[in-house]
């Protein structure tokens, strides 16, 4: 890892409280992002994914905070704004990309107007250089003939383009973070591929550091560097994506990975894992998976489990499989 990545989370731990006790909700997650990369930060639904990306806006909803951690943004500690700082700092620092377009975007509001109102507040543009810049981004994500399309309203797009659109406004300002959670789920899988292809084009032009949040990992094994899966509000496995993808050993990871259909394979059976996942507000001791897990024993049920492995793949398991070489 760099000595200066543009996103550094440390032992982040967010709370809820509910009825004079206090639950973690997500415990002990660290990771970096450098320049260009893309995290992959993957999991079932519910395992505090989307939470993590709320923390590191700093949008956590109500009732829940951080009590504990650190959180840097091209090195500042974000932690120790202010909550107008904080505010300052969303759309130029950190730019989002949320899971529903048509929710994220006003219907009320032409697009252009939208693309570029955190633009107009940063930098006091007028209505001509506003329109002009909302053209650029509109261009610059793909929209077609977007110069007859900026008084368009959202509803006048398709679902894939109302997604370009909101990228558009997460690079307004031209942030140098951008976390999308889970911007594919409601599109079709060409256009899904699209947007990934968009989002690593971008990534790439402008050294954009992204955090890519799904649950679906066969999305991020082409264009992800790092590899970062959550179970039950906690880390379970980070690894160099080629390193995951070779041979994930926590066995959450592998039965996410054995999910997947592949055409080469297709007598294989595909991997179903049995049981739920926890309440958030009744966790289990020791390891988290050990009610759902194949290779559980005694210990997995009393012991957190220990780290295993080095940078490029570090599993938390007791019994974790054994690493494949690359």
């Amino acid at each position: 890892m760099s000595a200066d990545p543009l996103v550094a989370v440390e032992s982040l731990r967010v709370t809820a409280r509910r009825a004079g006790r206090t639950y973690p909700i997500v415990e002990d997650v660290s990771f970096q992002i450098e320049a260009g990369s893309l995290l992959a930060l993957v999991g079932e639904s519910g395992c505090g994914k989307s939470l993590t990306a709320a923390a590191l806006l700093g949008l956590l909803p109500w009732g829940l905070a951080i009590a504990s951690g650190r959180i840097r943004l091209e090195g500042q500690d974000v932690l120790a704004l202010a909550p107008a700082q904080w505010r300052r700092l969303r759309g130029r620092q950190v730019g989002a990309v949320f899971q529903n377009p048509l929710a994220a975007l006003n219907p009320s509001l032409p697009i252009w107007k939208q693309v570029v109102e955190s633009a107009q507040l940063a930098f006091g543009l007028d209505r001509p250089a506003a329109r002009h810049r909302a053209l650029e981004l509109l261009e610059r994500v793909g929209v077609p003939d977007a110069a007859q399309r900026l008084d368009d309203y959202p509803h006048q797009f398709s679902g894939g383009m109302r997604q370009r659109v909101a990228i558009a406004v997460a690079l307004a300002c031209n942030p140098r973070v951008l976390v999308a959670d889970e911007p594919t789920t409601a599109l079709d899988l060409i256009t899904q591929a699209e947007i990934l292809g968009l989002l690593n084009r971008l990534r790439l032009e402008q050294g954009l550091a992204v955090l890519f949040i799904t649950h679906d990992l066969s999305l991020v094994a082409e264009y992800a560097d790092q590899v970062l899966v959550m179970y039950a509000g906690r880390v379970v496995e980070q690894a160099e994506a080629r390193r995951f993808f070779a041979g994930p050993r926590h066995p959450y990871s592998r039965a996410l990975l054995g999910a997947i259909p592949r055409l080469a394979t297709p007598e294989v059976r595909l991997t179903d894992i049995e049981g739920l996942p926890p309440n958030p507000l009744d966790y289990p001791s020791g390891c988290r998976f050990a009610p759902r897990c194949p290779r559980v024993i005694d210990r997995c049920r009393s012991e957190d489990p220990p780290p295993v492995g080095d940078e490029r793949q570090r599993v938390f398991c007791q019994r974790p499989w054994a690493a494949e070489g690359i």
